[in-house]
């Protein structure tokens, strides 16, 4: 992803001729990635070993003498400072112990302990403590009077991505919401690969989704598709999320973000995968979304309806074009019904499956979970369950009539796996066939039924027009 990014921010405006080989921008880009690729795989040792190192530094600190650390401890002591053990308080905490550290530091000074010391402080990233501008200061201090080349070169590209700077989690959080690619614009700051898990990088992702609905809100409307998009396919890595801990914040602020702009199929349909894969279908089972707003939880719903309702629809076309039988009805119920749910009326919709449906349903809907089947009736026949203003609706695939039910304790009950042809017909309080198709008869009665009972309404030019 990194490398596509990079690739894509080449400015290349057309070569007339090649370049040469060296001076090529893509061989550059790809040095550039190996780089950073590179420099953030940074080694820990095991929390055992640290724990030795964590006593024998306390000692020292107590003592005022380091005559019992080897180089191995202090290379690895800034691995240890800032955590902390057995239930004591980190060492940084402790008064005086960062002047002490400073000594040790000055007089053992390499590349090696100054890597790690910069890396801790990254995974680390104390900002709540007053420390941290201490800690921050003698880093800049290191690299501008250092005489070792390696730390001069480090230090160079550390202060260009200015993760020593005061609050810089508030500053890159600010960047990252006007930036195009979240993975990108980290990944120049190497706040990625081995630097994932650091607490800077959490901070930062945390601090923009704080600040996400706000950005989103007021950003031109190329920006809101890209940061939606970006942020879909940033929330996973290889299969899994980035941040678990943080998936209720990520749902709740995609979803609600959709809200300021009309969404696209590109930027729908990833982000519905994506949250039917971590948080499950709502309809079926709430489980899932414990903790996930109201808001959030409502919106994916509607989405969800209009998947059931393109699933049905999508039966349909199929059994127009592939029975010589069809029901003739189907692209005016198709109009009729899409008049409903382009307004917003339709609060929730669920098909049922005939068994020859059911057996076809693979080729033509997507999902398994997202059905039921309906037994009693013809083996091709469907039907669809609506919710429009709290009264319940039925409508089938083939010749069938329309019912509605205002009773909601006798009408039939969403989101079941199984049902029969009579649990969709009882006890209706209202029916009527499908006459007068292009003349507007039934859909005439039916919109004025609708209209009568729930104070929802639609017109002609609705409903006889696609």
């Amino acid at each position: 992803m990194f490398a596509k990014s990079s690739l894509d921010s080449l400015n290349i405006d057309g070569w007339m001729t090649p370049p040469s080989l060296t001076n090529s921008l893509l061989i550059k880009a790809a040095n550039k990635i190996s780089k950073s690729l590179l420099e953030v795989e940074i080694e820990i040792p095991q929390r055992a070993t640290l724990e030795q190192i964590h006593k024998r530094l306390q000692d020292a600190f107590k003592t005022k003498s380091t005559e019992g650390l080897s180089r191995y401890d202090i290379n690895n002591s800034p691995w240890v400072i800032f955590d902390n053990f057995s239930e004591q308080k980190p060492l940084m905490d402790q008064w005086w112990f960062f002047r002490f550290y400073i000594k040790l530091f000055e007089q053992s000074e390499n590349y090696r302990l100054f890597s790690a010391l910069y890396h801790a402080y990254l995974m680390a990233y104390p900002f709540e403590k007053k420390y941290i501008s201490e800690v921050q200061s003698y880093l800049r201090a290191t690299i501008s009077k250092t005489k070792d080349r390696k730390i001069q070169s480090f230090g160079a590209e550390i202060v260009e991505r200015n993760t020593l700077d005061k609050n810089t989690h508030i500053a890159m959080s600010v960047e990252l919401a006007s930036s195009s690619n979240i993975e990108y614009y980290l990944m120049k700051k190497n706040l990625l690969g081995s630097l994932s898990s650091s607490r800077l990088t959490s901070v930062v992702f945390e601090t923009y989704l704080s600040n996400y609905l706000n950005s989103m809100k007021s950003a031109e409307r190329a920006i809101q598709s890209q940061q939606l998009l970006s942020l879909t396919e940033f929330t996973e890595l290889n299969g899994k999320l980035r941040f678990p801990e943080l998936k209720i914040q990520i749902v709740n602020v995609l979803l609600k973000a959709t809200t300021y702009f009309p969404i696209q199929p590109l930027e729908k349909e990833p982000l519905k995968e994506l949250v039917l894969k971590y948080f499950g279908d709502p309809r079926v089972d709430l489980s899932g979304w414990y903790g996930v707003d109201e808001e959030a939880r409502l919106i994916f719903q509607s989405w969800l309806v209009e998947k059931t309702m393109v699933d049905f629809f999508n039966l349909l076309s199929h059994v127009a074009q592939t029975q010589s039988d069809a029901d003739r009805h189907w692209k005016y119920r198709k109009r009729f019904w899409n008049s409903y749910l382009n307004k917003g009326y339709i609060l929730e919709a669920w098909v049922a499956l005939g068994p020859r449906a059911m057996e076809q349903a693979p080729t033509f809907i997507k999902g398994t979970n997202h059905y039921a089947s309906l037994s009693g009736g013809e083996p091709k026949h469907s039907a669809l369950l609506l919710n429009i203003g709290g009264v319940w609706i039925t409508e089938w695939s083939h010749s069938g009539s329309y019912r509605l039910w205002e009773n909601d304790s006798v009408s039939p009950k969403p989101y079941k796996k199984h049902y029969s042809r009579d649990d969709l017909i009882e006890n209706n309080d209202h029916e009527g066939a499908h006459h007068g198709n292009e003349t507007g008869g039934w859909q005439g009665k039916l919109s004025s039924l609708i209209h009568d009972l729930t104070g929802l309404k639609v017109t002609s030019k609705d409903y006889m027009n696609d």
